[in-house]
């Protein structure tokens, strides 16, 4: 028996609303990834977001996103981290448009970067909280008291549509 998938779009918009964790060490992180299905080489991602804790804060975050090419031979890793004057610990809208002509990017409706590559192949949706050990200057072992640690995922969309200049408000 195949495995079900689910929904594994090749063109589309994707947004998930997400209050990120605002702890160093760790990473609130929306992708979307190839699905490998047909071949290794469709490995591909587009980063919709990740939002590293230590680089959240009350007056400022700093969002990643682009693209990355993983093992994909026909993709350059595009990524850029978009400094914003948000709070991401407070909901917001990380969006992803997708099609022939590239990738855009978005928060909160505003295009903040854009890839002249694409994907052409199914992609699978990712919304994760990861803990990076070390990531915050302390390889020892974790108080467990200091668990657990939590992200918020409020929404997500999706719909099959060639990529606009802007999303809806």
């Amino acid at each position: 028996m195949a495995p079900h998938r689910g929904w594994t779009p090749r063109e589309g918009v994707v947004e998930a609303t997400v209050s990120a964790c605002p702890d160093p060490g760790f990473l609130t992180a929306v992708w979307l990834v190839g699905v490998e299905d047909a071949s290794p080489d469709d490995s591909g991602e587009i980063t919709v977001a990740e939002l590293f804790g230590d680089r959240v804060g009350p007056a400022a975050s700093t969002v990643r996103c682009g693209v990355k090419a993983v093992n994909d031979p026909r993709l350059v890793t595009d990524l850029a981290d978009v400094d914003l004057p948000v709070d991401a610990t407070r909901p917001h809208r990380y969006a992803a448009a997708w099609g022939e002509e590239g990738v855009g990017l978005y928060v909160d409706g505003r295009l903040v970067h854009a890839v002249g590559q694409t994907l052409r192949y199914p992609l699978q949706l990712l919304v994760d909280l990861f803990e990076l050990p070390g990531l915050d200057g302390d390889a020892g072992p974790r108080d467990p008291a200091a668990y657990p640690r939590t992200a918020r995922v409020h929404e997500v969309r999706a719909w099959r549509s060639p990529p606009r200049p802007s999303l809806p408000g």
